[in-house]
């Protein structure tokens, strides 16, 4: 059941994140560059853990670690993007916004302090604490994002979309690790619920990326 759930999910990903990609590659990629680097990257990371899930038993037993290089390489990628979109929402906003090397200085900080507290020998367990923390510093930058979109004079719905999707992923991950941090019987409760946020997020990124409009092709 448990490896039924893991390659149904596995496949549910991929197909989202080559629709993002698809969507990102007709032009859009170029104004949201960091969001086309973490597409790519998720879905590298997908096809890695896959295969390591796939590979013999003595490369299984190591698949914490790959798991958890890619969770913080994917961590740091979206604070570049909501970073990104902060600076790209503050063009339209009313309000004095913070500078971007002082969400960069508050981010790497709190990443710090994130690490030197949650020191353990366990890895599963110090990591899913870590992990919790960055989607909280994530969403936090998220919701200034959002402040600035909302009194802007003339609001970017595509931002907006996907802030929105971006928040959905991370509000999932957070009640997620949670939800397995709290007990071992709601494992998959938050396991199901961390899935079906990302999905929805991802989602709500194709829709807002397929109507970009496509590059315009020069004219000899």
């Amino acid at each position: 059941m448990q490896q039924a759930l893991q390659y149904s999910a596995y496949a549910i990903g991929l197909w989202l994140n080559l629709l993002v990609i698809s969507a990102l590659v007709r032009g859009s990629y170029r104004q949201y560059p960091f969001v086309f680097v973490y597409s790519v990257t998720l879905l590298l990371s997908t096809v890695v853990e896959m295969g390591v899930q796939l590979a013999t038993v003595s490369v299984q037993k190591d698949y914490r670690y790959y798991y958890w290089i890619d969770e913080v390489i994917l961590d740091v990628l979206v604070f570049c993007i909501v970073i990104a979109f902060i600076d790209e929402a503050a063009r339209y906003s009313k309000h004095k916004t913070i500078e971007r090397h002082w969400l960069v200085l508050a981010a790497g900080v709190f990443c710090a302090v994130s690490f030197a507290i949650h020191r353990s020998a366990h890895l599963n367990r110090q990591m899913t604490l870590i992990s919790r923390d960055l989607n909280i510093c994530a969403v936090v930058l998220d919701l200034i994002l959002w402040s600035l979109l909302l009194t802007a004079r003339h609001p970017n719905r595509r931002l907006l979309l996907l802030s929105g999707g971006l928040g959905l992923q991370l509000t999932g991950a957070i009640m997620g690790e949670q939800l397995r941090h709290f007990s071992h019987s709601l494992y998959l409760t938050g396991t199901l619920l961390e899935l079906t946020t990302g999905f929805l997020g991802l989602y709500v990124w194709w829709r807002a990326l397929r109507t970009a409009p496509a590059p315009k092709t020069a004219t000899a």
